[in-house]
């Protein structure tokens, strides 16, 4: 299958992922990928259209299922390229169960452009049922969007020297605005805080491309700004909402927040790109527009 190999046989033991919802033992990997694997999985059809945006999903929810009526509702009256997800796509190992509320994306030809998250690592029968239903999506991939590049990465494992590698090449190959998804929030006030990890080890190579990064794992909406870049939690996508908290002193002000079930839509026009955050009764939670320099 696409994108991995066979898995290690034995399950490492005692190794705890560092934020997870409940103590998780850490699950074989699947395979790094090659360049041209991470730089060919997903190809944008046609002129670019939409993107949707959902994060902790895969629940089989009924508010999984109120999200994705909405993006159906979404796409059904605009053109939509691809569903981007932040992460945690799979909670159980049914890959029907989660699904079904997308099979209207199934129905449009609609693919799936899919960022690992804990969730998605918890077994190894975790791992083979995302790789199912995805086809054996990259952990770490570069996707041409319009005008745009899109890096997604694999915060599982944010020590992977080959990842880092990667990333760094990136930086230094895209010469375009550029979004960043991973699913380890480096800022968030709720339930789910800062991941520390990911703030140290590859936040500095970021370059002045980049002009947004996505995120999940808190089980919110939050932005925050930082040297003028939003960094966007979005993890409502239908799992149980956490709780907002007071963001600490010296913390990163948090620009706007709500506990709340959304989505996002991601929209190019001449020149800028258009984020908006919508609730799951349709209502316009955040929105902004970034200059992509034309």
């Amino acid at each position: 299958m696409r994108g991995w190999k066979s898995l290690v046989g034995a399950v490492l033991l005692g190794v705890m992922l560092t934020a997870c919802d409940s103590p998780t033992l850490f699950k074989p990997m699947p395979d790094d990928p090659s360049e041209e694997t991470a730089r060919s999985f997903y190809q944008a059809p046609g002129d670019p259209g939409s993107l949707l945006v959902i994060g902790d999903w895969g629940s089989g929810t009924i508010d999984e299922t109120a999200i994705a009526s909405d993006m159906e509702a979404f796409a059904s009256a605009h053109p939509v390229q691809a569903i981007l997800t932040t992460g945690d796509n799979f909670y159980t190992d049914d890959p029907a169960e989660m699904l079904r509320p997308f099979d209207w994306a199934n129905r449009s030809g609609i693919d799936f452009w899919l960022t690992w998250g804990n969730h998605d690592i918890e077994s190894r029968e975790r791992i083979e049922a995302v790789n199912t239903a995805f086809g054996g999506p990259p952990r770490w991939a570069t996707i041409p969007w319009g005008e745009t590049q899109i890096l997604i990465l694999d915060s599982n494992e944010v020590g992977s020297n080959a990842q880092l590698a990667y990333l760094q090449e990136e930086m230094k190959r895209i010469d375009a605005p550029t979004i960043v998804v991973f699913h380890y929030p480096p800022f968030s006030c709720s339930d789910h805080v800062d991941n520390e990890s990911v703030m140290h080890e590859w936040l500095p190579f970021f370059d002045d491309d980049v002009i947004l990064v996505l995120n999940g794992h808190a089980h919110t909406y939050q932005r925050f700004d930082r040297d003028g870049v939003p960094y966007v939690v979005s993890g409502g996508g239908g799992r149980e909402l956490d709780d907002l908290e007071d963001c600490p002193g010296g913390h990163l002000p948090q620009v706007a927040g709500e506990e709340s079930f959304h989505f996002l839509t991601l929209t190019q026009d001449d020149r800028s790109l258009v984020v908006t955050a919508v609730d799951d009764g349709g209502e316009t939670i955040d929105r902004m527009a970034l200059p992509l320099g034309l």
